[in-house]
C-alpha cells in the first residue's frame, strides 16, 4: 500500500478498531418471498359482506379475523393457498384513514405457514408521500447489522378491486427470532409507549410490555435483571456488568441509525416502538426497531430532525436510561461517533442513496398513479409522489428524501467531534461509472491520457487491495474485477489522488 493511502486507512482503523463492512451477518437477505426490488401482487378474495364489514368505519377497532382466499405473485412464485387465511385491520391511528392497513394470518383457519411466514403486514403508509421511508429505514438498520424486519412493495387487490400500493413488513415473532439469532425459545416483548426501561415496575405492565412468546410461563425475571443492571449498577462497574446482559454493539448501531434517519418515533425520543428479545444462547438482550415510517424528516411534533444534534439525540426532559447510561461510557460514546461516521461514509450519503431513491421512484410511479386510495388521507397525488423525493409536499413532510439526506449529513459532520470525522480526499477530476457499481467492473474517464497511463489501485475499507484487469479504449479505462466485489464503499487510487465509489 503506497504512503498516500496508508494514513487514511490507519486513521479508520484507529477510530473503529475494526472497520464496519455492513455484511448482513444477523439478518437474512432476499428470498423467494422477500423481493425488495420489484412490486409483488397480492390477491384477496372474500365475501362481499365480509369486505364491507372489514372496511366499515364503525368496525375499525375490530380484531376479528375474517376468512379469505389468498394468492401472491412475484417474479419467482405464483402461489394460491388452498386453505383460507384470516384477514383483519392492523395499526392504531391508521385504522381511521380511508386507506386501511391489513394483517394476514395464514394459520387462523387451520392453514400452514406461507414460505416460512405466519403473517403478512400490509401497511398503507398513509403518512409518507414517497411510500419509501419505512423500507429504506429498515434496510439501513439491517445493513448496520441491527436485527430488523425485511419488506417489499406490493399491489393489493380485494375482490378484484385495486386497493392500492402497500408495503409488506415482516412480522417480528418467533420465526423472526429464529432467522436472526438461531433460536426462538427466548422471551420476545413488543414494547409500546411509554417504554422508558426505568426500574419502576413498568415491565410488569402486560399491555406496555406485551409478551409475544412463552405466554403461559410469563417469566419476566431476565428482563427485570436487565432493567436492574441498567438502572442501578454503579458507574465504575457499569461497562462490565451491562455487557453481561445486553448486546451493546448492536444497540450502538441502533442508536446511530435512529439518529441519522430521524426515527423520533422509537425509543430514544418517544419511548415507543421497539421489541426486546432475550437471546438464550448468548444470554444477552437484543433491541429490535419497529414501525419506522416517521423518518427522513417526517414530523408531527414541531422538530427539524435533519438538524437535531446527533450528539444529543434522545429526548432531554425525560428519563432514557438506555441512552444516558450507555453513551456516558467514553468507549461507547466514541463507538457511537465512529458508527455515525461509518454510516455516512458507506450507506447514508448522496452517492449511495440517491440512485436508490431514483430506482424506487421509477418502480412505484405506476402503482401510485393507479391508487385511488392514495389521495384520500392527505390529498396526495402522483405529482406529490414524484416531488416528494426532492422537495416539501406536506406540512408533516417538510423535507424531500434527497434534501433530508444532504442536510442530515452536513449537520452530523458538524456536530460530531472533528477527531471522529473521516478526512476528505484530494480528488483528481475524473468520472467513475457506473456508480453505484454491481461489483463486476467500473469505468474511468478523465479526458487526459496522462492520468489513464498511471497505475490504478482499488481498496476496500479494510485497506485490502482488490484484484482486477484493465482494458483501455477511446480514452476510457475499464477495470474488471477478478472477484465480484461485495457491497460497500471502495477507494480508487490514481497516483496521489483518490476517488470513492459504491458497490451494491
Amino acid at each position: 500500500m503506497i504512503n498516500s493511502l496508508k494514513p487514511y486507512i490507519l486513521f479508520l482503523v484507529f477510530l473503529s478498531g475494526t472497520i464496519i463492512s455492513y455484511a448482513q451477518t444477523t439478518n437474512p437477505g432476499t428470498d423467494t418471498l422477500f423481493m425488495p426490488r420489484e412490486v409483488v401482487s397480492v390477491y384477496i378474495t372474500m365475501t362481499d359482506a365480509d369486505k364491507a364489514f372489514l372496511l366499515a368505519d364503525e368496525n375499525k377497532n375490530s380484531e376479528e379475523y375474517l376468512p379469505a382466499t389468498f394468492r401472491l405473485k412475484n417474479s419467482l412464485i405464483d402461489t394460491t393457498l388452498s386453505d383460507e387465511v384470516g384477514i383483519r385491520l392492523r395499526g392504531n391511528t391508521s385504522r381511521s384513514h380511508p386507506k386501511k392497513s391489513f394483517k394476514i394470518k395464514f394459520k387462523e383457519f387451520e392453514g400452514s405457514k406461507f414460505y416460512g411466514q405466519k403473517k403478512l403486514n400490509l401497511k398503507a403508509d398513509n403518512n409518507d408521500p414517497s411510500a419509501l421511508r419505512e423500507m429504506m429505514t429498515l434496510r439501513m438498520f439491517r445493513e448496520a447489522d441491527v436485527p430488523a424486519a425485511r419488506s417489499f412493495h406490493t399491489k393489493v387487490y380485494m375482490n378484484g378491486e385495486y386497493m392500492g400500493h402497500y408495503i409488506n413488513v415482516e412480522q417480528i415473532d418467533d420465526e423472526f427470532a429464529l432467522t436472526r439469532f438461531g433460536n426462538d425459545t427466548g422471551n420476545l416483548y413488543k414494547c409500546s409507549w411509554p417504554t422508558t426501561l426505568e426500574n419502576d415496575g413498568q415491565i410488569y405492565n402486560e399491555t406496555q410490555y406485551e409478551l409475544e412468546t412463552n405466554k403461559d410461563i410469563n417469566d419476566r425475571s431476565i428482563l427485570a435483571n436487565f432493567v436492574r443492571v441498567l438502572n442501578e449498577t454503579a458507574d465504575e462497574d457499569f461497562k462490565t456488568e451491562i455487557e453481561k446482559v445486553l448486546n451493546v454493539n448492536s444497540l450502538i448501531n441502533y442508536f446511530a441509525v435512529e439518529a441519522l434517519t430521524g426515527h423520533w418515533d422509537g425509543y430514544s425520543y418517544l419511548k415507543n416502538n421497539l421489541y426486546i428479545y432475550e437471546n438464550p444462547v448468548t444470554g444477552l438482550v437484543e433491541i429490535i426497531p419497529y414501525d419506522v415510517d416517521n423518518t427522513y424528516g417526517i414530523d408531527w411534533i414541531g422538530r427539524d430532525w435533519a438538524q437535531r444534534d446527533i450528539t444529543d439525540w434522545a429526548k432531554h426532559d425525560e428519563p432514557r436510561p438506555l441512552n444516558t447510561r450507555i453513551l456516558s461510557v467514553p468507549e461507547y460514546r466514541e463507538q457511537y461517533y465512529n458508527e455515525i461516521n461509518n454510516l455516512i461514509e458507506t450507506i447514508f450519503n448522496e452517492e449511495y442513496l440517491f440512485p436508490e431513491f431514483d430506482f424506487y421512484k421509477n418502480l412505484l410511479a405506476s402503482c401510485i398513479a393507479e391508487d385511488s386510495y392514495y389521495p384520500k388521507t392527505f390529498g396526495f397525488n402522483l405529482t406529490s409522489f414524484l416531488q416528494s423525493f426532492d422537495k416539501k409536499v406536506a406540512n408533516h413532510a417538510p423535507y424531500g428524501l434527497k434534501p433530508y439526506v444532504t442536510t442530515r449529513v452536513n449537520y452530523a459532520r458538524q456536530q460530531i467531534p472533528a477527531t471522529f470525522v473521516t478526512p476528505q480526499f484530494s480528488e483528481v477530476s475524473l468520472s467513475v461509472y457506473p456508480n453505484p457499481s454491481d461489483g463486476k467492473f467500473i469505468c474511468i474517464s478523465t479526458g487526459t491520457s496522462e492520468t489513464l497511463n498511471q497505475n490504478f489501485r482499488v481498496f476496500n475499507y479494510f485497506g485490502q487491495e482488490m484484484r482486477f484487469s484493465t482494458v483501455n479504449s477511446s480514452g476510457n479505462q475499464k477495470i474488471i474485477f477478478d472477484d465480484h466485489l461485495p457491497s460497500g464503499m471502495y477507494i480508487l487510487e490514481i497516483g496521489d489522488n483518490h476517488q470513492k465509489f459504491i458497490v451494491k
